[in-house]
């Protein structure tokens, strides 16, 4: 069994969102590494992090220039992860049912828990 996991901060300048441990999400390692330089040396790898909310938002919007070349990776990266299989599709689906039901019905959330039935009446004997 795996470390639990650190709430994390979702990379989106629009979100900026905290990731729960409990939450889903996508994890992006970076690094750099040189070559033709002798010997080869690396960086130590840093991870970004999105919510799905994001993820699909950066694959939905504008595709980057091939003048980007760092923003094109990155899109790409996304698009052929969440592109794939229907699993951030579905986590995006689940964080905006989420976000209705806490902005929409906030007051369900109170009436939650165990119903009990009315009281009864003795009958008279």
């Amino acid at each position: 069994m795996g470390r639990p996991r650190k709430p994390q901060i979702c990379c989106s300048s629009l979100c900026r969102k905290e990731i729960l441990p409990s939450e889903k999400g996508i994890a992006v390692s970076l690094f750099a590494q040189t070559f033709g330089m002798g010997k080869q040396r690396t960086s130590k790898s840093q991870r970004l992090y999105l919510c799905p909310r994001c993820a699909m938002r950066t694959i939905i919007g504008k595709v980057p220039t091939e003048s980007a070349p760092v923003d094109l990776a990155f899109f790409k990266i996304i698009l052929d992860l969440a592109g794939s299989e229907m699993d951030v599709g579905q986590a995006l689906g689940e964080q905006l049912a989420q976000m209705r039901q806490a902005l929409l019905y906030p007051e369900q959330k109170a009436l939650e828990g165990e119903v009990l039935p009315p009281a009864r009446t003795l009958k008279a004997s």
